[in-house]
């Protein structure tokens, strides 16, 4: 125990010179990007980790969150090792693992930014038609601001500027962003522009309704919460009796995947692992007859 102690220490402490190390690099890095470009991903993985990053609302770049869960992987691996080396590969494979699904997880957040925010930004709008502004106007102090709404608006904003009607860039930005009240909204500001006439009691009262959707959609999820935390606490507690053994007694682990009647358990836990997982999902989703 004092050698397996004295090995976690070690490699504790490599780990945070790296870390260090790391960081002055990046700062360094960060400050000289737009100088020399820096690296950049394929551009097939590329584009699809940067929509799932703006889903997640994270404003990292594709090429910085890869560097992070490369190196959260690499640190957590050495760590497992120091402890046991089956511990290791269980660490680097959640490292692994545990990225994408975090952001899997995380990819409804921006909807629900936009969605919480679409009220307000018609109040907002119909605050600026009473003092005798536009619509269009109303829509350059959003894209200027640093709400939720910022980016979608600013996009609407270059749409018009390359030449597109503000309803037809409103019905883009309704296609696109698949949020709660998002449709609505766009359809009302385009018939707004397009007809013009006295729109803020209108705006007003569909920004009350929006609001009132949200909180009983608000009042579902809170209900649900605990069918869903169970399902999350019945998921994940074999795969957490599964690391804790493997800590425990690392020879356990090497019987499992050692032998080939501990990888046909293996591979049969995982199979009604995932049936569960599906089966717990459509409960929650109210699907299971």
């Amino acid at each position: 125990m004092p050698l397996r102690a004295l090995v976690v220490a070690v490699t504790g402490s490599g780990a945070v010179v790296v870390l260090v190390r790391g960081a002055r690099r990046f700062a360094v890095g960060e400050r000289l990007r737009p100088a020399t470009g820096g690296r950049t991903l394929p551009d097939a993985l590329r584009r699809p980790l940067l929509r799932a990053l703006d889903d997640a609302a994270l404003g990292s770049t594709p090429e910085h969150a890869v560097e992070v869960w490369l190196l959260a992987t690499a640190i957590a691996a050495v760590v497992g090792v120091g402890l046991a080396p089956a511990t290791g590969v269980l660490a680097a494979l959640g490292g692994l693992v545990g990225g994408p699904v975090a952001l899997r997880l995380g990819r409804h957040r921006r909807e629900r930014l936009v969605a919480a925010a679409v009220p307000d930004a018609l109040e907002q709008i119909g605050s600026e038609l009473r003092a005798g502004g536009t619509v269009a106007s109303a829509l350059a102090g959003i894209a200027n601001g640093d709400g939720a709404l910022a980016s979608d608006v600013a996009r609407v904003e270059t749409r018009v500027r390359l030449g597109a009607a503000l309803p037809a860039a409103l019905r883009s930005w309704a296609r696109e962003r698949r949020a709660v009240g998002v449709e609505v909204a766009a359809g009302a500001l385009a018939l707004s522009a397009t007809v013009g006439g006295p729109a803020a009691d209108a705006l007003d009262g569909l920004a009350s309704s929006l609001r009132d959707r949200l909180s009983v959609l608000a009042e579902a999820r809170a209900l649900s919460a605990q069918a869903r935390y169970s399902a999350w606490v019945i998921g994940l507690a074999p795969v957490g009796y599964l690391v804790s053994t493997a800590v425990v007694d690392p020879r356990s682990v090497g019987v499992l995947f050692g032998t080939g009647s501990g990888r046909v358990c293996a591979v049969l836990g995982l199979g009604l692992e995932l049936l569960g997982a599906m089966w717990m999902r459509a409960i929650v989703r109210g699907d299971a007859g």
